[in-house]
């Protein structure tokens, strides 16, 4: 049987087991939507927009809430638990899947799929169990759309770049950047690239978690200010690297495997990259450091701060999503290294989407703006190559996972980064580009099926699903 009249005979069968909805609940009711989607045999470019709105709130959310306001912010905090209609959804979710997949760019289809999955982790209807006509269906339209991914993709053409340092007389020359830094792989290797490079910033703003990273539980409420800035931040500290240092001790043949292309293809050295795992003082990097006990980055001991710094540039190196009370600081300007190619490239996992899609990470600088990655685009970067090769061939999922964002990832925002220090004086009026809100594609974080296919492609080794 055609998979499109299977899957529209399926969404028929279902839709007759339930009544036309008469919720209203916010601008856009759930149910309603559904039903709306499941009672046109043929979508025009309304339904399809219909689909893209619930799919972003399913992939952001790993949920389907019963309504929504126009902006996607849930309207009410009731799910949709009802089985049926959860089963009307995952239906429509697979018939945009099956849609995609034959008419759409593969950036589109991978992302209708990656939404599928997410709604089957909810609910798996029995008429997609393994051997069904439909999840044979499913299975070989996900297979035909792997083969398209690139096999042996040609090089970007991207401008190269020289990279000089910054040292004078064997010193440090300080620049007007301050780093707000949010400890982790990230800033870590932020700061031993701008090292690297002869350069201080000229402050480091650090941001301790008032509360427990993993347990949102305030740290050392008892203890004296002081005493319970240094206290919550080596808990910080620990609890943050805990997993990069057990790959580091468990995986160390992986680990450095990916170490030994970063210094290849990249140019970090293996001291710069050894360094940056080391944890040094803070003071290592910068004369001026201040130190601020927050609960998040909307926290207004923050908001005060930054508004009464002088005029300049400031390096985000993560800890949440922006404010925009903060963003609209007029007198600083928010710095910000994506890994993807902007505006092509937007969103989460772009390290892995990247890679997944072309073949290549990617990175770009950018002023940052309300939004997700939308703000003046300064230096996008499509890197080199990276073909890793390991003795060990099998590696479970989540450590594999985890080393991109504790060991590569860092490092191909860093890139960027190094270029733009290097060659640039000043950094709150580099010339940049405006990007529309319109422009490229916004990913999301990927379902298990494609972290496999995305990491098995990278590292050349076989993932293995714990």
């Amino acid at each position: 049987m055609d998979s499109q009249m299977g899957i529209g005979q399926k969404i028929q069968e279902i839709l007759a087991l339930v009544e036309p909805p008469d919720s209203s609940y916010g601008d856009i009711d759930t149910c309603t939507a559904v039903y709306t989607l499941a009672s046109k045999p043929q979508w025009e470019e309304a339904e399809h927009e219909s689909v893209a709105f619930l799919s972003t709130r399913l992939d952001v959310s790993k949920k389907l809430f019963l309504g929504y306001k126009l902006n996607g912010r849930k309207a009410i905090g009731t799910e949709l638990a009802d089985r049926v209609w959860l089963e009307l959804s995952a239906a429509i979710l697979l018939k945009a899947a099956l849609l995609v997949a034959e008419d759409f760019p593969i950036e589109v289809a991978l992302k209708r799929f990656n939404t599928l999955f997410k709604m089957l982790d909810i609910v798996r209807p029995p008429w997609l169990s393994s051997g069904s006509e439909l999840a044979e269906s499913m299975e070989s339209a996900w297979s035909s759309l792997l083969s398209t991914l690139p096999v042996a993709p040609q090089s970007p053409e991207v401008p190269g770049g020289t990279v000089e340092s910054g040292s004078e007389a064997g010193g440090f020359k300080v620049i007007p950047l301050t780093v707000l830094f949010y400890e982790g792989p990230i800033a870590r290797a932020y700061l031993e690239t701008i090292s690297s490079l002869g350069f201080r910033p000229q402050k480091i703003v650090e941001l301790i978690a008032a509360r427990d990273v993993s347990t949102k539980k305030v740290v050392g409420k008892w203890l004296p200010k002081g005493l319970r800035k240094s206290f919550a931040a080596s808990i910080q500290r620990s609890k943050i690297h805990y997993w990069p240092n057990r790959l580091l001790k468990d995986e160390a043949v992986f680990i450095d495997g990916i170490s030994a292309e970063i210094q290849s293809n990249f140019g970090f050295s293996r001291p710069i990259i050894d360094n940056a795992h080391s944890l040094l003082p803070l003071s290592s990097y910068s004369e001026c450091v201040e130190s601020l006990l927050v609960d998040d980055l909307a926290d207004k001991v923050l908001q005060d701060f930054l508004s009464a710094e002088k005029p300049g540039a400031v390096l985000f190196t993560g800890g949440g999503i922006v404010p925009a009370d903060l963003l609209s600081i007029q007198h600083l300007k928010f710095l910000h290294i994506h890994p993807g190619y902007l505006p092509n490239i937007r969103g989460a996992d772009c390290a892995l989407w990247s890679s997944l899609l072309t073949g290549y990470t990617s990175a770009t600088c950018f002023y940052m703006s309300p939004g997700i990655d939308t703000g003046d685009i300064i230096h996008p970067r499509w890197l080199p190559k990276v073909a890793f090769e390991f003795a060990k061939k099998r590696l479970d999922l989540l450590s594999a996972y985890r080393a991109v964002y504790a060991f590569l990832d860092p490092w191909v925002r860093a890139y960027v980064l190094r270029e733009v220090l290097a060659t640039h004086l000043r950094f709150d009026d580099l010339k940049s580009q405006t990007q529309a809100d319109q422009e490229g594609t916004t990913f999301h974080f990927m379902h298990d099926r494609l972290r496999q296919v995305a990491l098995e492609r990278l590292f050349g080794l076989e993932v293995d699903k714990l």
